[in-house]
């Protein structure tokens, strides 16, 4: 008879990152033998378009499926009011299924699987996908002026502690915040229990191999939201420096976020602002969005949280054979453009660095380096299947 697991998580499966890095690894993992049932919180507008398609693959791979509706725009209090509902169904699930498994992704809904834990002693995976606490205070989400900020700040980084104490697995996105947290909490047996699982790519879907590229304009590309942690600004402001040597080079921005871009572009003369262009598009649509640059250009916000960060456009550029243009210091970057040559490193965020950026980009032009290898070997969707597999298999009770 086929285990029972419980997956939980704020993020939801109609969103982008739940149809990239939650849907692939969940239906993989139930195809080797789990029975699972998914709780998540679903925002309405999206789940209208996306809830036949979800709900046909997941009865595909008999997984069970219940969610909440979800305001993003809800106030500080909304989170734990989706809190005790998500709970109230757990529990109820749990008294109908006896979950072998709570699998947590992130702070959140790991302060749930500890809940049920200590209650009814089920093994409890935590994947924490990041520093969530300090990515809110870094991040300006939380401010370190709100009182009530700082209380939920102090307050979840004392459930961080305990989520890497009394969790039976760990996953990590990183290397470096593995590495941070067995230096920092040496008696919690961090590297015993913690697998290092990217975020990965359907190397299927986005796949390179098949890429033509069109027009005689030199494009590169982002996509992904406009500010918080994206440095939207000094990415426009390398584009116009690499025009110097690049006359043709054209940047085109997808997003949803069109309000703050529009904002941050009035800042631009007409001139500069002729060879941006932005759409949108869906998840299923980006590996035809893709094939048309030559490569993609993104900056982060460097902090203390984003060590703990694997971007997940990341994976999908490299699975389309597209060199990067990003900045050093976030995550493991350093490793996979260092020593897999994954493409451009900036490390400053001035005209000089940019230009230094557009020789060793033009440079890296006339290598023969496969990018797309890097995205199968170490960022494949089929690798985190397996390891979430076995981690399944070791910890169900």
């Amino acid at each position: 008879m086929a285990k029972t697991t419980l997956y939980i998580t704020f993020d939801g499966l109609s969103d982008p990152l739940g149809q990239s890095q939650i849907l692939p690894y969940i239906t993989g993992v139930a195809a080797n033998g789990y029975r699972i049932t998914i709780i998540s919180c679903e925002k309405q507008e999206r789940l209208k378009t996306e809830k036949s398609r979800i709900e046909s693959l997941l009865s595909k791979n008999s997984i069970d499926w219940k969610h909440i509706d979800y305001d993003q725009d809800g106030g500080f209090f909304s989170r734990f009011s989706y809190l005790k509902q998500l709970l109230k169904i757990a529990e109820k699930e749990n008294a109908e299924k006896k979950f072998s498994l709570v699998h947590c992704r992130s702070y959140l809904a790991s302060w749930i699987g500890l809940k049920l834990k200590r209650k009814y002693n089920i093994p409890f995976l935590f994947d924490m996908r990041g520093f969530w606490a300090d990515e809110r205070i870094e991040g300006n989400i939380w401010s370190r002026k709100n009182l009530l900020h700082m209380m939920a700040y102090r307050y979840f980084k004392r459930k961080e502690k305990e989520f890497l104490k009394y969790s039976d697995a760990i996953v990590s996105l990183t290397h470096a915040a593995e590495d941070m947290l067995e230096k920092k909490f040496p008696e919690f047996n961090i590297k015993s229990k913690t697998n290092i699982i990217p975020c990965c790519v359907n190397t299927d879907l986005f796949n390179g191999n098949s890429v033509n590229k069109t027009g005689n304009d030199h494009l590169l590309i982002y996509a992904g939201s406009v500010g918080t942690w994206y440095y939207t600004k000094e990415m426009i402001d390398c584009v116009l420096v690499m025009r110097e040597l690049i006359p043709d080079i054209k940047l085109l921005i997808v997003t949803r976020d069109r309000e703050a871009l529009n904002t941050i572009l009035q800042n631009y003369s007409e001139s500069d602002q002729k060879i941006i262009s932005t759409e949108s598009a869906s998840y299923s649509d980006m590996p035809s969005v893709l094939s048309r640059a030559r490569a993609s250009i993104f900056f982060i916000k460097p902090a203390f949280s984003k060590m703990a960060s694997s971007p997940t456009k990341m994976a999908e550029c490299w699975a389309m054979n597209l060199p990067i243009i990003t900045n050093s210091g976030i995550g493991d970057n350093d490793i996979y453009f260092n020593t897999h040559k994954g493409g451009v490193l900036v490390n400053d965020f001035t005209p000089e660095a940019y230009r230094k950026a557009a020789k060793d980009y033009l440079a890296s032009l006339n290598t023969n380096v496969n990018y797309r290898q890097i995205a199968v070997q170490y960022f494949n969707t089929k690798n985190a299947v397996a390891t979430y597999t076995s981690i399944y298999q070791r910890h169900s009770r």
